[in-house]
């Protein structure tokens, strides 16, 4: 796909170190073979040296010069407690508790050496549910200064180009925040905004998705929510661009647009759809990219201090690979993410 082959050409350009922290997963490993071959980023896996070995060993998968950083001995456990410390210290974690969390959970160990600056992002999610894989990236990494909710966004990759950024859309919320208030949803739109302006070659354009367009639906709290979410969007981020409240397609066909809303900030070109809550978004991923053959990548996090990936633990190699390539590109620098 030609976005995604972009995208790899420009990870390639910054070759950033990307840690990726289930080292038990053939899937993970064929995926860091293809990262190695093909240079997108400079790989690390985080956990046990001995299993991914084995496992490599015994599936023909050539791990040569792969850094693997063990976190049940590594040196710097004693400073990455002491920072989880520091970032729980309302909730007085003690060193202890703290060697106990990262030295059993990879996950947590990769997200501290990222939080550290010692490594530019982290993928992980194959073999890890999306709770525990957010809970290891609020704690250890924190919400970027402006955004006080980390949500997360898919990619959607269609065959058809006439829709979206040339067939590519962000979905959001479709994984984190189950009922976002009208304020955390504001914060999603502006967090996915941002993850556009970074990935798309194309101006963001966001719809905040109901099943009303202006008013047609009545009076209603869901209603009165995303219309609430996009006045404070455009309250605090006057110069993007987006509408709401309005339904799926008076945001994508522009006939549909005129017909429906002709003020319509979008007009029927939306390349963001921001769910009014978990249930809409998650679904309406998974139907997109089952009956229209979509591709999904993710979930991305967003809304963090610095990048971090959660993967489908439906995920084959080349989702990994990907996964890896976008956030490779969302670590350059001075980018909120």
């Amino acid at each position: 796909m030609e976005f995604l082959k972009k995208i790899h050409e420009r990870a390639k350009k910054l070759k950033k170190k990307i840690l990726l922290s289930e080292a038990h997963d053939e899937r993970v490993l064929k995926a860091i073979e293809g990262i190695l071959r093909s240079g997108i980023a400079a790989p690390v896996l985080i956990g046990d040296p001995e299993e991914a070995y084995k496992i490599a060993k015994k599936e023909g998968i050539d791990l040569k010069g792969l850094e693997i950083i063990d976190n049940r001995i590594s040196k710097d456990l004693g400073r990455y407690a002491a920072i989880y410390c520091e970032k729980r210290k309302n909730k007085k974690v003690s060193i202890d508790d703290a060697l106990k969390i990262i030295t059993k959970n990879p996950v947590f160990y990769a997200s501290l050496m990222v939080s550290a600056g010692d490594a530019d992002g982290t993928v992980s999610g194959a073999a890890t549910i999306t709770r525990d894989v957010a809970k290891a990236a609020i704690y250890c990494i924190g919400p970027a200064e402006d955004i006080k909710t980390v949500s997360s966004s898919t990619l959607l990759i269609l065959n058809d180009k006439m829709f979206g950024s040339n067939g590519v859309f962000i979905y959001a919320d479709a994984g984190i925040v189950p009922d976002p208030t009208a304020e955390q949803l504001a914060d999603i739109a502006i967090s996915s905004g941002r993850m556009a302006k970074i990935l798309l070659e194309d101006k963001p354009k966001i719809a905040m998705l109901s099943y009303s367009t202006k008013g047609s639906g009545g009076i209603n709290k869901s209603i009165e929510k995303v219309r609430e979410a996009t006045r404070i969007v455009m309250q605090r981020e006057p110069d993007l661009l987006i509408d709401g409240e309005i339904q799926v397609d008076c945001a994508v066909v522009p006939e549909i647009a005129r017909r429906k809303d002709l003020d319509s900030r979008i007009k029927g070109r939306a390349n963001i759809f921001i769910f009014p809550n978990l249930d809409a978004g998650n679904i309406s991923y998974k139907l997109t990219q089952r009956l229209a053959k979509a591709r999904a990548i993710g979930p991305l996090l967003q809304g963090l201090q610095k990048p971090a990936s959660d993967l489908s633990r439906g995920c084959d190699s080349q989702d990994i690979i990907d996964a890896v390539a976008i956030t490779a590109v969302r670590a350059q620098g001075g980018l909120l993410v």
